[in-house]
Protein backbone atom coordinates (compact mmCIF):
# COMPACT_ATOMS: atom_id res chain seq x y z
CA UNK A 1 0.00 0.00 0.00
CA UNK A 2 0.89 3.57 -0.74
CA UNK A 3 1.75 5.24 2.62
CA UNK A 4 1.33 8.75 3.87
CA UNK A 5 -0.23 10.00 6.77
CA UNK A 6 -3.88 11.20 6.08
CA UNK A 7 -5.65 13.43 8.75
CA UNK A 8 -9.05 14.58 8.69
CA UNK A 9 -9.82 17.07 6.12
CA UNK A 10 -12.69 19.31 5.50
CA UNK A 11 -13.66 21.18 2.42
CA UNK A 12 -16.36 23.93 2.18
CA UNK A 13 -17.78 26.18 -0.27
CA UNK A 14 -20.14 28.94 0.29
CA UNK A 15 -22.19 30.70 -2.18
CA UNK A 16 -20.27 29.33 -5.26
CA UNK A 17 -22.72 28.01 -8.53
CA UNK A 18 -26.04 27.01 -7.09
CA UNK A 19 -24.55 25.68 -3.74
CA UNK A 20 -25.55 27.94 -0.76
CA UNK A 21 -23.45 25.65 1.44
CA UNK A 22 -21.34 22.35 1.69
CA UNK A 23 -18.70 20.98 4.32
CA UNK A 24 -17.61 17.40 2.95
CA UNK A 25 -14.67 15.17 4.58
CA UNK A 26 -12.33 14.31 1.87
CA UNK A 27 -9.96 11.76 3.78
CA UNK A 28 -10.61 8.61 2.04
CA UNK A 29 -14.13 8.14 -0.42
CA UNK A 30 -16.37 10.80 -0.36
CA UNK A 31 -19.62 9.93 -1.49
CA UNK A 32 -21.96 12.59 -2.82
CA UNK A 33 -25.68 11.56 -3.84
CA UNK A 34 -28.19 13.89 -5.46
CA UNK A 35 -31.09 14.43 -8.44
CA UNK A 36 -29.86 16.25 -12.03
CA UNK A 37 -29.28 19.57 -11.24
CA UNK A 38 -28.13 19.42 -7.48
CA UNK A 39 -24.65 20.99 -7.81
CA UNK A 40 -22.72 17.71 -7.37
CA UNK A 41 -20.51 18.73 -10.42
CA UNK A 42 -20.23 22.18 -8.43
CA UNK A 43 -18.49 21.16 -5.73
CA UNK A 44 -15.93 18.61 -7.77
CA UNK A 45 -14.81 21.51 -10.18
CA UNK A 46 -14.59 23.85 -7.25
CA UNK A 47 -12.05 21.39 -5.26
CA UNK A 48 -10.34 20.48 -8.68
CA UNK A 49 -9.79 23.98 -9.46
CA UNK A 50 -7.93 24.90 -6.00
CA UNK A 51 -5.69 21.73 -6.32
CA UNK A 52 -5.02 21.90 -10.05
CA UNK A 53 -4.03 25.66 -9.29
CA UNK A 54 -1.72 24.98 -6.20
CA UNK A 55 -0.73 21.61 -6.94
CA UNK A 56 3.38 21.69 -8.34
CA UNK A 57 3.26 25.68 -7.41
CA UNK A 58 6.85 26.37 -7.35
CA UNK A 59 7.22 24.31 -10.95
CA UNK A 60 4.23 26.10 -12.22
CA UNK A 61 5.70 29.86 -11.34
CA UNK A 62 8.94 28.83 -12.87
CA UNK A 63 7.22 27.94 -15.45
CA UNK A 64 5.18 30.84 -15.94
CA UNK A 65 8.42 33.55 -15.22
CA UNK A 66 10.13 31.75 -17.46
CA UNK A 67 7.57 31.72 -20.62
CA UNK A 68 6.44 35.56 -19.37
CA UNK A 69 10.59 36.66 -19.78
CA UNK A 70 10.92 34.87 -23.03
CA UNK A 71 7.92 36.41 -24.57
CA UNK A 72 9.41 39.96 -23.41
CA UNK A 73 12.54 38.98 -25.41
CA UNK A 74 10.43 38.66 -28.80
CA UNK A 75 8.58 42.01 -28.03
CA UNK A 76 12.28 43.54 -27.95
CA UNK A 77 12.86 41.44 -30.86
CA UNK A 78 10.16 41.90 -32.73
CA UNK A 79 10.97 44.74 -35.07
CA UNK A 80 13.97 42.82 -36.32
CA UNK A 81 12.22 39.38 -36.32
CA UNK A 82 12.84 39.14 -40.45
CA UNK A 83 16.02 39.67 -40.12
CA UNK A 84 16.47 37.05 -37.34
CA UNK A 85 14.33 34.55 -39.64
CA UNK A 86 16.78 35.20 -42.55
CA UNK A 87 19.68 34.17 -40.45
CA UNK A 88 18.31 31.29 -39.32
CA UNK A 89 16.97 30.15 -42.22
CA UNK A 90 20.13 30.50 -44.65
CA UNK A 91 22.52 29.14 -41.31
CA UNK A 92 20.35 25.53 -40.96
CA UNK A 93 22.02 25.00 -44.73
CA UNK A 94 25.18 26.77 -45.07
CA UNK A 95 25.64 29.59 -43.10
CA UNK A 96 28.44 30.38 -39.95
CA UNK A 97 26.25 29.92 -36.95
CA UNK A 98 26.86 32.62 -34.04
CA UNK A 99 25.81 31.26 -30.42
CA UNK A 100 24.12 34.54 -29.33
CA UNK A 101 21.54 34.58 -32.19
CA UNK A 102 20.96 31.15 -32.22
CA UNK A 103 20.08 31.11 -28.36
CA UNK A 104 17.37 33.88 -28.81
CA UNK A 105 16.05 31.81 -31.66
CA UNK A 106 15.84 28.80 -29.79
CA UNK A 107 14.48 30.27 -26.77
CA UNK A 108 11.16 30.37 -28.01
CA UNK A 109 10.96 26.48 -28.74
CA UNK A 110 10.08 24.20 -26.23
CA UNK A 111 10.30 26.88 -22.93
CA UNK A 112 11.75 25.02 -19.62
CA UNK A 113 10.79 26.24 -16.05
CA UNK A 114 14.05 24.93 -15.08
CA UNK A 115 15.87 27.28 -17.55
CA UNK A 116 14.74 30.50 -15.69
CA UNK A 117 18.33 31.27 -14.69
CA UNK A 118 19.43 31.23 -18.33
CA UNK A 119 16.55 32.79 -19.90
CA UNK A 120 16.85 35.99 -17.39
CA UNK A 121 20.88 35.86 -18.45
CA UNK A 122 19.61 36.04 -22.12
CA UNK A 123 17.44 38.87 -21.36
CA UNK A 124 19.85 41.08 -19.32
CA UNK A 125 22.51 40.48 -22.05
CA UNK A 126 20.37 41.13 -24.85
CA UNK A 127 19.13 44.43 -23.34
CA UNK A 128 22.85 45.72 -22.98
CA UNK A 129 23.55 44.46 -26.45
CA UNK A 130 20.63 46.81 -27.84
CA UNK A 131 21.61 49.69 -25.71
CA UNK A 132 25.08 50.09 -26.65
CA UNK A 133 24.37 49.00 -30.02
CA UNK A 134 26.65 45.89 -30.28
CA UNK A 135 24.04 43.79 -31.21
CA UNK A 136 23.32 45.72 -34.80
CA UNK A 137 26.91 44.30 -35.45
CA UNK A 138 26.58 40.74 -33.76
CA UNK A 139 22.89 40.58 -36.46
CA UNK A 140 24.18 42.11 -39.21
CA UNK A 141 27.22 39.76 -39.04
CA UNK A 142 25.26 37.11 -38.72
CA UNK A 143 23.24 37.64 -41.74
CA UNK A 144 26.22 38.50 -43.87
CA UNK A 145 27.77 35.28 -43.49
CA UNK A 146 24.68 33.80 -44.08
CA UNK A 147 23.94 35.61 -47.55
CA UNK A 148 27.58 36.25 -48.07
CA UNK A 149 28.41 38.73 -50.99
CA UNK A 150 24.74 38.48 -52.17
CA UNK A 151 23.80 40.74 -49.18
CA UNK A 152 23.81 44.41 -48.90
CA UNK A 153 23.55 46.10 -45.46
CA UNK A 154 21.28 49.33 -46.79
CA UNK A 155 17.45 48.16 -46.12
CA UNK A 156 19.49 46.27 -42.50
CA UNK A 157 20.92 49.45 -41.58
CA UNK A 158 17.46 51.91 -42.50
CA UNK A 159 15.35 48.98 -40.40
CA UNK A 160 17.67 49.27 -37.46
CA UNK A 161 17.76 52.99 -37.34
CA UNK A 162 14.06 53.37 -37.60
CA UNK A 163 13.55 50.74 -34.55
CA UNK A 164 16.31 51.28 -32.45
CA UNK A 165 14.77 53.93 -30.02
CA UNK A 166 11.57 51.12 -30.18
CA UNK A 167 13.54 48.24 -29.07
CA UNK A 168 15.81 50.74 -26.31
CA UNK A 169 12.51 51.22 -24.75
CA UNK A 170 11.44 47.93 -24.88
CA UNK A 171 14.39 47.54 -22.95
CA UNK A 172 13.60 49.58 -20.42
CA UNK A 173 10.29 48.34 -19.88
CA UNK A 174 11.68 44.66 -19.69
CA UNK A 175 14.10 45.74 -16.71
CA UNK A 176 11.50 47.41 -15.07
CA UNK A 177 9.45 44.27 -16.02
CA UNK A 178 11.97 41.78 -14.07
CA UNK A 179 12.54 44.17 -11.16
CA UNK A 180 8.85 43.15 -10.36
CA UNK A 181 8.82 39.94 -11.36
CA UNK A 182 11.16 39.04 -8.97
CA UNK A 183 9.19 40.68 -6.14
CA UNK A 184 5.98 38.09 -6.58
CA UNK A 185 5.45 36.12 -3.63
CA UNK A 186 4.53 32.51 -3.90
CA UNK A 187 1.36 33.19 -2.17
CA UNK A 188 0.74 36.34 -4.70
CA UNK A 189 0.96 33.61 -7.58
CA UNK A 190 -1.26 31.16 -5.69
CA UNK A 191 -3.82 33.64 -5.61
CA UNK A 192 -3.67 34.43 -9.25
CA UNK A 193 -3.35 31.26 -10.45
CA UNK A 194 -6.45 29.84 -8.66
CA UNK A 195 -8.63 33.00 -9.89
CA UNK A 196 -7.74 31.93 -13.52
CA UNK A 197 -8.50 28.23 -12.41
CA UNK A 198 -11.62 29.05 -11.37
CA UNK A 199 -12.67 30.77 -14.10
CA UNK A 200 -11.65 28.42 -16.74
CA UNK A 201 -13.58 25.50 -15.28
CA UNK A 202 -16.68 27.60 -15.03
CA UNK A 203 -16.49 29.77 -17.55
CA UNK A 204 -16.38 32.95 -15.79
CA UNK A 205 -19.48 32.60 -13.94
CA UNK A 206 -17.83 30.76 -10.30
CA UNK A 207 -20.39 32.86 -8.54
CA UNK A 208 -24.42 32.96 -9.35
CA UNK A 209 -25.27 36.17 -10.81
CA UNK A 210 -27.62 37.00 -7.85
CA UNK A 211 -24.58 36.66 -5.42
CA UNK A 212 -22.30 39.04 -8.21
CA UNK A 213 -25.43 41.26 -8.13
CA UNK A 214 -25.52 42.14 -4.45
CA UNK A 215 -22.07 41.81 -4.57
CA UNK A 216 -21.86 38.75 -1.78
CA UNK A 217 -18.53 37.34 -1.08
CA UNK A 218 -18.40 33.20 -1.91
CA UNK A 219 -16.04 31.32 0.42
CA UNK A 220 -13.77 28.21 -0.95
CA UNK A 221 -12.02 26.67 2.48
CA UNK A 222 -10.17 23.61 2.85
CA UNK A 223 -8.66 21.93 6.27
CA UNK A 224 -6.50 19.59 7.42
CA UNK A 225 -6.76 18.42 10.56
CA UNK A 226 -8.53 21.70 11.79
CA UNK A 227 -5.55 23.48 10.36
CA UNK A 228 -6.51 25.89 7.17
CA UNK A 229 -4.82 24.76 3.89
CA UNK A 230 -6.39 27.69 1.93
CA UNK A 231 -9.30 29.89 2.60
CA UNK A 232 -10.02 31.71 -0.45
CA UNK A 233 -12.78 34.26 -0.83
CA UNK A 234 -14.13 35.81 -4.28
CA UNK A 235 -16.02 38.96 -5.04
CA UNK A 236 -17.44 39.36 -8.90
CA UNK A 237 -15.98 36.42 -9.99
CA UNK A 238 -12.63 37.60 -8.45
CA UNK A 239 -10.12 36.33 -5.78
CA UNK A 240 -10.28 38.76 -3.04
CA UNK A 241 -6.69 38.67 -2.07
CA UNK A 242 -7.09 40.74 1.07
CA UNK A 243 -9.24 38.41 2.67
CA UNK A 244 -8.34 35.04 1.49
CA UNK A 245 -5.35 32.85 2.77
CA UNK A 246 -2.64 30.50 1.61
CA UNK A 247 -0.79 28.42 3.62
CA UNK A 248 0.65 24.91 2.31
CA UNK A 249 -0.23 22.31 -0.46
CA UNK A 250 -1.50 19.13 0.40
CA UNK A 251 -2.60 17.46 -2.67
CA UNK A 252 -0.12 17.67 -5.53
CA UNK A 253 -2.33 16.27 -8.39
CA UNK A 254 -5.58 16.01 -9.38
CA UNK A 255 -8.37 14.16 -12.26
CA UNK A 256 -11.57 15.09 -12.72
CA UNK A 257 -13.43 12.66 -14.66
CA UNK A 258 -16.92 13.17 -15.86
CA UNK A 259 -16.97 12.46 -19.65
CA UNK A 260 -16.11 9.12 -21.14
CA UNK A 261 -15.82 10.67 -24.61
CA UNK A 262 -12.83 12.28 -23.96
CA UNK A 263 -10.82 9.41 -24.80
CA UNK A 264 -11.81 10.15 -28.69
CA UNK A 265 -11.61 14.11 -28.42
CA UNK A 266 -8.83 15.56 -30.80
CA UNK A 267 -6.29 17.18 -29.21
CA UNK A 268 -5.35 21.18 -30.39
CA UNK A 269 -2.05 21.51 -31.52
CA UNK A 270 -1.93 24.87 -30.67
CA UNK A 271 -3.38 25.74 -27.25
CA UNK A 272 -5.08 29.05 -26.19
CA UNK A 273 -2.93 31.13 -23.79
CA UNK A 274 -5.53 32.21 -20.90
CA UNK A 275 -6.78 35.51 -21.55
CA UNK A 276 -4.55 37.83 -18.88
CA UNK A 277 -4.67 41.73 -18.02
CA UNK A 278 -1.92 41.43 -15.35
CA UNK A 279 2.12 41.60 -15.97
CA UNK A 280 2.24 38.44 -14.77
CA UNK A 281 0.85 34.71 -14.57
CA UNK A 282 1.14 33.82 -18.57
CA UNK A 283 1.20 30.27 -17.68
CA UNK A 284 -1.13 28.53 -19.93
CA UNK A 285 -4.26 27.41 -17.77
CA UNK A 286 -6.38 24.29 -19.65
CA UNK A 287 -9.74 22.75 -17.91
CA UNK A 288 -9.99 18.82 -16.67
CA UNK A 289 -10.66 17.71 -20.02
CA UNK A 290 -8.08 19.31 -21.49
CA UNK A 291 -5.83 17.67 -18.95
CA UNK A 292 -7.74 14.53 -19.81
CA UNK A 293 -7.16 14.80 -23.23
CA UNK A 294 -3.46 14.89 -22.71
CA UNK A 295 -2.76 11.87 -20.74
CA UNK A 296 -5.22 9.77 -22.85
CA UNK A 297 -2.69 11.11 -25.55
CA UNK A 298 0.48 10.10 -24.61
CA UNK A 299 2.72 7.51 -26.16
CA UNK A 300 4.25 4.67 -24.70
CA UNK A 301 8.04 6.38 -25.39
CA UNK A 302 6.74 9.46 -23.53
CA UNK A 303 5.61 7.14 -20.62
CA UNK A 304 8.69 5.52 -20.38
CA UNK A 305 10.92 8.83 -20.08
CA UNK A 306 8.91 10.31 -17.31
CA UNK A 307 9.49 7.69 -14.94
CA UNK A 308 12.15 5.34 -13.66
CA UNK A 309 12.04 1.92 -13.55
CA UNK A 310 11.99 1.60 -10.30
CA UNK A 311 9.16 3.44 -10.05
CA UNK A 312 7.00 1.43 -12.81
CA UNK A 313 8.15 -1.53 -10.78
CA UNK A 314 6.79 -0.47 -7.48
CA UNK A 315 3.83 0.87 -9.03
CA UNK A 316 2.59 -1.92 -11.00
CA UNK A 317 3.04 -4.15 -7.71
CA UNK A 318 0.71 -1.96 -5.51
CA UNK A 319 -1.94 -1.70 -8.31
CA UNK A 320 -1.95 -5.34 -9.43
CA UNK A 321 -4.65 -6.18 -7.90
CA UNK A 322 -6.82 -3.25 -9.35
CA UNK A 323 -5.09 -3.95 -12.89
CA UNK A 324 -6.30 -7.63 -12.96
CA UNK A 325 -9.67 -6.21 -12.15
CA UNK A 326 -10.10 -3.27 -14.77
CA UNK A 327 -8.20 -6.06 -17.65
CA UNK A 328 -11.33 -8.79 -16.98
CA UNK A 329 -13.83 -5.67 -18.71
CA UNK A 330 -11.03 -3.62 -20.88
CA UNK A 331 -7.65 -6.00 -21.20
CA UNK A 332 -6.21 -3.87 -23.96
CA UNK A 333 -4.81 -0.32 -23.67
CA UNK A 334 -5.65 2.89 -25.05
CA UNK A 335 -2.40 5.57 -26.42
CA UNK A 336 -2.99 8.31 -29.36
CA UNK A 337 -6.96 7.51 -29.67
CA UNK A 338 -5.81 3.69 -30.37
CA UNK A 339 -7.29 0.93 -28.22
CA UNK A 340 -4.62 -2.24 -28.50
CA UNK A 341 -5.28 -5.75 -27.42
CA UNK A 342 -3.69 -8.60 -28.65
CA UNK A 343 -2.76 -7.48 -31.84
CA UNK A 344 -5.73 -5.81 -32.89
CA UNK A 345 -6.18 -1.90 -32.81
CA UNK A 346 -9.56 -0.22 -32.35
CA UNK A 347 -10.32 3.50 -32.58
CA UNK A 348 -11.50 4.35 -29.13
CA UNK A 349 -14.54 5.61 -31.13
CA UNK A 350 -15.72 2.22 -31.64
CA UNK A 351 -15.46 0.53 -28.16
CA UNK A 352 -18.09 0.44 -26.38
CA UNK A 353 -19.61 3.69 -24.22
CA UNK A 354 -19.41 1.68 -20.88
CA UNK A 355 -16.03 0.75 -21.27
CA UNK A 356 -14.96 4.14 -21.74
CA UNK A 357 -14.73 4.83 -17.70
CA UNK A 358 -12.55 1.93 -17.28
CA UNK A 359 -9.94 2.93 -19.65
CA UNK A 360 -9.44 5.87 -18.10
CA UNK A 361 -9.20 5.11 -14.79
CA UNK A 362 -6.54 2.35 -16.10
CA UNK A 363 -4.95 5.00 -18.33
CA UNK A 364 -4.59 7.21 -14.63
CA UNK A 365 -3.70 4.32 -12.87
CA UNK A 366 -0.30 3.63 -15.19
CA UNK A 367 0.67 6.42 -17.58
CA UNK A 368 -0.03 9.38 -14.55
CA UNK A 369 1.34 10.22 -11.42
CA UNK A 370 -0.34 8.16 -8.79
CA UNK A 371 0.53 8.87 -4.94
CA UNK A 372 -0.87 9.52 -1.45
CA UNK A 373 -1.28 13.09 -2.60
CA UNK A 374 -2.98 12.18 -5.49
CA UNK A 375 -7.03 13.19 -5.83
CA UNK A 376 -9.60 11.75 -8.01
CA UNK A 377 -12.30 12.91 -8.85
CA UNK A 378 -15.32 10.91 -10.60
CA UNK A 379 -18.24 12.56 -11.41
CA UNK A 380 -21.28 10.50 -12.28
CA UNK A 381 -18.82 7.47 -13.47
CA UNK A 382 -21.58 4.46 -13.52
CA UNK A 383 -23.57 6.08 -16.79
CA UNK A 384 -23.55 4.00 -19.49
CA UNK A 385 -22.93 1.02 -17.10
CA UNK A 386 -24.64 -2.42 -16.39
CA UNK A 387 -25.21 -3.39 -13.03
CA UNK A 388 -23.22 -5.69 -13.62
CA UNK A 389 -20.41 -3.06 -14.56
CA UNK A 390 -21.40 -0.84 -12.18
CA UNK A 391 -20.76 -3.17 -9.02
CA UNK A 392 -17.23 -4.02 -10.66
CA UNK A 393 -16.18 -0.14 -11.25
CA UNK A 394 -17.18 0.08 -7.37
CA UNK A 395 -14.66 -2.29 -6.42
CA UNK A 396 -12.20 -0.66 -8.21
CA UNK A 397 -12.71 2.73 -6.53
CA UNK A 398 -12.73 1.52 -3.37
CA UNK A 399 -9.53 -0.32 -4.03
CA UNK A 400 -8.04 2.58 -5.34
CA UNK A 401 -8.47 4.12 -1.65
CA UNK A 402 -7.93 0.88 0.13
CA UNK A 403 -4.54 -0.31 -1.26
CA UNK A 404 -3.69 3.18 -3.41
CA UNK A 405 -4.45 5.32 -0.38
CA UNK A 406 -5.42 8.21 -2.71
CA UNK A 407 -8.51 10.54 -2.12
CA UNK A 408 -11.89 9.83 -4.56
CA UNK A 409 -14.19 12.12 -4.54
CA UNK A 410 -17.55 10.46 -6.31
CA UNK A 411 -21.06 11.79 -7.24
CA UNK A 412 -23.79 9.95 -8.18
CA UNK A 413 -27.41 9.70 -8.71
CA UNK A 414 -27.23 5.86 -8.96
CA UNK A 415 -29.64 3.38 -6.21
CA UNK A 416 -27.16 0.70 -7.73
CA UNK A 417 -23.94 2.63 -7.93
CA UNK A 418 -24.45 3.71 -3.72
CA UNK A 419 -25.35 0.17 -2.93
CA UNK A 420 -22.41 -1.12 -4.49
CA UNK A 421 -20.53 1.06 -2.16
CA UNK A 422 -21.83 0.46 0.86
CA UNK A 423 -21.39 -3.00 0.18
CA UNK A 424 -17.85 -3.03 -0.85
CA UNK A 425 -16.48 -0.36 1.44
CA UNK A 426 -17.53 -2.52 4.60
CA UNK A 427 -15.94 -5.74 2.60
CA UNK A 428 -12.46 -3.86 2.20
CA UNK A 429 -13.08 -2.67 5.76
CA UNK A 430 -12.47 0.89 4.52
CA UNK A 431 -15.97 1.87 6.75
CA UNK A 432 -13.65 4.78 8.98
CA UNK A 433 -12.65 6.30 5.78
CA UNK A 434 -15.99 6.45 4.15
CA UNK A 435 -18.29 9.41 4.28
CA UNK A 436 -21.72 9.87 2.38
CA UNK A 437 -23.66 13.32 1.68
CA UNK A 438 -27.01 14.27 -0.20
CA UNK A 439 -27.93 17.38 -1.87
CA UNK A 440 -30.58 19.25 -0.52
CA UNK A 441 -32.81 21.93 -2.36
CA UNK A 442 -34.23 24.73 -0.51
CA UNK A 443 -37.08 27.15 -0.73
CA UNK A 444 -34.88 29.89 -2.44
CA UNK A 445 -34.32 27.26 -5.22
CA UNK A 446 -30.04 26.87 -3.39
CA UNK A 447 -28.35 24.26 -2.65
CA UNK A 448 -27.18 22.45 0.79
CA UNK A 449 -25.22 19.30 1.83
CA UNK A 450 -26.18 17.33 4.39
CA UNK A 451 -24.36 13.98 5.70
CA UNK A 452 -25.46 11.25 5.66
CA UNK A 453 -22.92 8.54 6.26
CA UNK A 454 -24.37 6.81 9.39
CA UNK A 455 -27.50 6.73 8.18
CA UNK A 456 -27.99 5.94 4.59
CA UNK A 457 -31.79 5.17 4.58
CA UNK A 458 -33.11 8.76 3.94
CA UNK A 459 -30.89 8.26 0.52
CA UNK A 460 -32.09 4.82 -0.83
CA UNK A 461 -35.82 6.23 0.24
CA UNK A 462 -35.14 8.90 -2.24
CA UNK A 463 -33.98 6.75 -5.07
CA UNK A 464 -36.92 4.20 -3.86
CA UNK A 465 -39.57 7.45 -4.26
CA UNK A 466 -38.92 7.33 -8.29
CA UNK A 467 -39.24 3.51 -8.89
CA UNK A 468 -42.18 3.23 -6.43
CA UNK A 469 -43.79 5.78 -8.53
CA UNK A 470 -43.21 4.37 -11.76
CA UNK A 471 -44.14 0.82 -10.54
CA UNK A 472 -47.42 1.93 -9.34
CA UNK A 473 -47.86 3.54 -12.56
CA UNK A 474 -47.44 -0.02 -14.47
CA UNK A 475 -49.37 -2.05 -12.21
CA UNK A 476 -52.24 0.59 -12.50
CA UNK A 477 -52.19 0.11 -16.17
CA UNK A 478 -51.15 -3.56 -16.32
CA UNK A 479 -54.41 -3.82 -14.02
CA UNK A 480 -56.68 -1.90 -16.70
CA UNK A 481 -55.74 -4.21 -19.45
CA UNK A 482 -56.57 -7.04 -17.28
Amino acid sequence: MLTGRKTSMEFSIRGIGIVKEADIKIDGLTVIAGSNNSGKTTVGRALYSIVSATGNLEENQNMDRAVAIVQRIWKILRPVSNWLNVYQSNTREYGEKIEFLDELIESRYGINGERLGFYTDLLFKLCESIEDESFHTILLSGIQRSFGKLFTSEDFASDWKNNREIMQNECKYAREFIAELQKQKRKEFAYKMIERTLQVEFSDQIQSFSDVNRGSASKIKLENAGMPVYEIYLSGNRVMTDMSQFSNIFFDRAYFVDDPYVMEDPLPSKPLLSPREDSYVVVEIVDHRRKMRQLMKKTQFEIAVSKTLSETIYREREIEEILVKINRIVPGKVSRNIYQEDGMKVKVGNLATGSKIFSIIKNILTDGDITDKTLLILDEPESHLHPKWINQLAEIIVLLVKECNITVLLTTHSPNFLLAIDALMRKYEIREKCHFYQTEREEDNRIKYVEKTDCLDNVYADFAASFAEMNALRKKYMNSEE
